[in-house]
């Protein structure tokens, strides 16, 4: 059951993934039309064709949703394979670091709402729920999921000594009396010891 629900969450969190960097991708098609014909009437739009705010922070938008896409993919592939151990260190290590960046993407997006056109708005709405469920999902996996091992080991404990005291044979030998007596009758004869009782006799007549 356990193994089941890990891998549940993992392929979660790659669909979330992967749903937030469509999003992404359409969010930054459709801002670029909106970029264009903001430039052509003039109006002033603050900020670039991207929703991110600036053009670092669409950087690390792309190097988030496509780099956790990859690791995602990896960490569900060596959970199938490795399926009941405890999780190693890397992965640990790449797993806070999923709900670290993912949480900076949303915050990111949600200080960037109150600049952008109503055209956009559901776009940056959307992609930052997913950003916050990507960073939940994370955080699901590392808290429920690290110490699958710990928990089989007691369970193994525990059922231990109810195999071993349910597992104890005892063996009842019976010695009848015919084998008593053919046992002494075998045996050897007892040595017979002679004794000859002589009479000694002293003289006093000499």
């Amino acid at each position: 059951m356990g193994l089941a629900a890990c891998i549940c969450t993992k392929v979660l969190q790659l669909i979330a993934i992967v749903a937030a960097l469509i999003v992404k991708r359409l969010s930054d098609k459709h801002s670029e039309r909106v970029y264009v014909s903001n430039q052509k009437q003039s109006r002033e739009w603050r900020l670039l064709n991207n929703i991110s705010g600036t053009k670092e922070g669409d950087d690390f938008s792309t190097l988030t949703f496509v780099g956790f896409t990859f690791i995602s993919s990896v960490l569900l592939l060596a959970r199938i394979i490795q399926r009941n151990s405890n999780y190693d260190t890397c992965e640990v290590l790449l797993l806070g670091f999923g709900c670290l960046f993912f949480i900076i993407e949303g915050l990111l997006i949600l200080f960037s709402v109150e600049q952008l056109p109503e055209e956009i708005l559901t776009y940056a709405y959307s992609l930052g729920a997913l950003s916050f469920l990507c960073a939940a999902l994370f955080a699901l996996d590392l808290m429920l999921f690290k110490n699958m091992l710990k928990s089989k080991n007691v369970a193994a404990q525990t059922d231990n000594p109810l195999k071993e005291a349910s597992t104890v044979t005892m063996k009842v030998f019976n010695v009848s009396n015919a084998d008593k007596t053919n046992c002494c009758r075998s045996s050897a004869p007892l040595p017979q010891l002679s004794v000859s009782n002589e009479q000694s006799v002293l003289r006093t007549d000499l």
